[in-house]
């Protein structure tokens, strides 16, 4: 009994991708990665407490408003000078 293609395929790429080389982790990273400390470890209750807290999200939400507003109207001034 033969094998459709499609299965055969699917039974030889995980032998092909075992023969792929690949690239040391160890040699990308830089000099100061390397001595980096190891970042601190923070229970989970303490995290989810954090995330009830204001954040700087807001103001920065408002900063980018007034921006799109800005640029639109100064899209619209260019439109009416150059039509």
């Amino acid at each position: 009994m033969r094998l459709p293609a499609a299965l055969c395929l699917a039974a030889c790429l995980p032998v092909l991708a075992a023969c792929a080389s690949v690239p040391e982790v160890a040699a990308r990273e830089s000099a100061a990665a390397q001595a980096a400390p190891w970042p601190q470890l923070a229970p989970l209750p303490e995290l989810l407490a954090g995330a009830d807290a204001p954040s700087r999200a807001k103001p920065a939400e408002a900063e980018l408003a007034a921006r799109a507003a800005d640029l639109r109207a100064r899209a619209a001034a260019l439109r009416q000078a150059g039509g």
